[in-house]
């Protein structure tokens, strides 16, 4: 049985390959210069000749996506941005041109060849003042709470076997307000259960490891986030889906059978979205009430005061409860002071 540490090491050890190699003798999956179809390059805003001029040929040639997360993450001057699963660093290097002199880019990704090219590429791009590098899991992300603006990926959550820590992880390094710009692979709709169960067992691409959308947008959901805007979507062609079911490239991934590819055309679907991480609930009680608040964030409480109805000595008691999950939390009558009682 194929364990999640499993699956890990299987895709690790590909992309890692891959970058070891300098990449592949094959397909380029959907990396900019040459989409895999006119169509995907237009409706998906891969790279132009103007951004490509600016990523060194390490970081396009070794570029393994399905969008371009910075062309609709408005990146803006002095930002902090953090790129889960940086690969060889072409977003990293896209993103610090955005943010500045005065911002910040960090690349995250498990594969330790993949952050060396990645440093590779940032050095040649005359970015290192501004990036930063971390080989860590998108699970069990070692950066501090709160410490990003945005957080950007392109096409490496789908392999992820547990997406939901992977957006906690998201959610919880983001500082209030903060917001996620993803390009990712999802189903649409269910596919048949054997072939999804043969694309698992090699965790074959990024259909190996993709999910129904519905789901999907839950996962992000449940994180916390909210806003959810979808900005493309865009079914996957044929020659498209071969390539991606190869990722990073035939000499790393087993190809999947013809048929089984056949069974999901038209159903492998490249997503392109945006969501929020609302302010904490520390920042909106102060906003209401005109009082610092701090629980720490998310943190379970109730939130009450007793005040004096104007003109009538009755003492009304009011009472707003949340869970841990930010959405829950807004009182029905937010407009009256509150003390603060954590759970």
């Amino acid at each position: 049985m194929t364990t999640e540490e499993n699956i890990k090491d299987i895709v690790k050890g590909r992309y890692d390959a891959c970058a070891e190699r300098g990449g592949g003798e094959g397909v380029v999956c959907c990396s900019g210069e040459t989409p895999a179809s006119p169509s995907f390059g237009a409706e998906h805003g891969l790279y132009s000749q103007e951004e490509l001029s600016l990523v060194p040929e390490t970081g396009f040639t070794l570029s393994r996506g399905c969008g371009n997360p910075t062309g609709f993450a408005d990146l803006q001057s002095g930002e902090i941005v953090v790129d889960f699963g940086c690969g060889a660093g072409i977003d990293v290097v896209l993103a610090a041109h955005k943010v500045g002199a005065g911002g910040k880019v960090v690349g995250v990704d498990f594969a330790p060849h993949m952050i060396e090219r990645a440093k590779q590429t940032a050095a040649e791009a005359g970015l290192t003042e501004t990036t930063e590098f971390v080989v860590t899991d998108l699970g069990r992300v070692e950066l501090r709470d709160g410490v990003a603006d945005v957080v950007i990926s392109n096409c490496v959550i789908n392999l992820c076997p547990d997406k939901e820590a992977v957006y906690h992880e998201a959610f919880r390094i983001l500082k209030p307000g903060g917001r996620i710009a993803i390009s990712d692979i999802v189903y649409d709709g269910k596919i048949d259960p054997e072939a999804r169960e043969r694309f698992q067992s090699t965790w074959a691409g990024c259909v190996g490891g993709a999910i129904e959308e519905d789901r999907y947008f839950q996962i992000v959901q449940d994180a916390g986030f909210t806003a959810v805007e979808v900005i493309a979507r865009h079914p996957l062609q044929p020659k498209e889906l071969e390539e991606m079911a190869c990722c990073p490239g035939p000499e790393f991934t087993p190809i999947p059978a013809k048929k089984d590819i056949a069974s999901v055309e038209g159903k492998v679907i490249s997503i392109k979205f945006r969501a929020s991480k609302g302010a904490s609930i520390p920042t909106k009680l102060g906003a209401i009430c005109g009082m610092s608040v701090d629980l720490g964030q998310c943190a379970p409480g109730t939130a009450s005061r007793s005040s004096q109805n104007s003109g009538s000595p009755r003492t009304e008691n009011r009472t707003a409860t949340w869970t841990s999950n930010p959405r829950s939390w807004w009182p029905s009558s937010p407009r009256w002071p509150l003390t603060v009682t954590p759970a």
